[in-house]
């Protein structure tokens, strides 16, 4: 059973490796290299420490916010915990894409120290996953609004998002009704995230040199985060370039531009995902503060 298991995970990694690879040929081959190489060295320094800074502030509302999903299940847990706890599933994320995943190690941790049925923990991630996935298929929606390209109907469009959390309601209250509670303030939390995101992209593009419009970068920025979120490559590297690829040749929009801003975003995702490694080196810095 167990080799079997080691199987499947080694063809799920070399099947996301096979995509991944194939995916960045694609879009390096479609690309001038030196240019956006050129771009990247020429990028405004004090803009892309600004982005960081609101980047890095986005993941720690994340955490944030899935501890209000933790208390709704029973779990006490600070805050101060919960953000390292959050850090170290970051860094596994990103630089173990191979093994378990950043959300599986934070509950084998959380399960280990604490007495919780493991169908219920995994209900909390799932929740919280869903709460922010619906801000950023919302605001990308929204986006559509800015773009350059005709939409037809596109603010009925928008009409869809309150029927859509009317639906999330609905569902939670039926069949999760503790998390109820929950849907007003992770919602909001949610949306906040999801700003700070685009804007930390926002400030990325400006130091690049765009000085407008900036609509078909956002909206392909929000849709490119779909893919991110698409476990089908290693890291979700490749994903996000293929969708700034066909995206930049849809909205006639700069491609090396939209090849820089999702390597740039990349480069911020792996240096905030560090911090992770330091609680991985040193597991009693989350360990003791989870059982206090």
């Amino acid at each position: 059973m167990l080799k079997n298991q080691n199987l499947i995970k080694s063809v799920k990694f070399f099947a996301k490796l096979a995509i991944t690879l194939g995916a960045l040929y694609i879009v390096f081959t479609k690309i001038d290299a030196a240019a956006l190489g050129e771009l990247m060295v020429k990028a405004n320094g004090t803009l892309l420490f600004v982005s960081f800074i609101f980047f890095f502030l986005a993941k720690i509302i994340e955490a944030f916010r899935s501890n209000f999903f933790f208390r709704n299940i029973g779990l006490s847990i600070s805050e101060k915990a919960n953000t390292k706890l959050y850090m170290l599933g970051m860094f596994y994320n990103l630089f173990f894409p191979g093994g378990i995943g950043g959300d599986s190690y934070r509950a084998y941790w959380i399960k280990k120290r604490y007495k919780i049925q493991l169908r219920i923990l995994i209900g909390a991630f799932l929740i919280n996953r869903i709460n922010g996935l619906m801000a950023l298929v919302s605001l990308l929606i929204i986006s559509t609004l800015f773009i350059s390209i005709e939409i037809p109907k596109e603010y009925l469009l928008t009409g869809l998002i309150p029927i859509a959390y009317l639906v999330y309601f609905g569902v939670l209250k039926k069949y999760l009704a503790h998390y109820v509670k929950t849907i007003l303030p992770t919602s909001l939390l949610s949306f906040v995230i999801q700003m700070l995101q685009v804007f930390s992209a926002h400030l990325v593009l400006s130091s690049l040199g765009v000085s407008g419009p900036f609509g078909d970068y956002w909206f392909i920025y929000l849709l490119s985060g779909l893919a991110f979120i698409v476990p089908i490559t290693v890291g979700g590297i490749g994903s996000r370039e293929v969708v700034f690829l066909y995206g930049a040749n849809l909205l006639n929009i700069d491609l090396n531009i939209c090849i820089a801003l999702s390597l740039l975003i990349y480069c911020m995702r792996a240096v905030a995902s560090l911090a992770g490694a330091y609680f991985l080196v040193f597991p009693d810095k989350i360990l003791n503060q989870l059982t206090e």
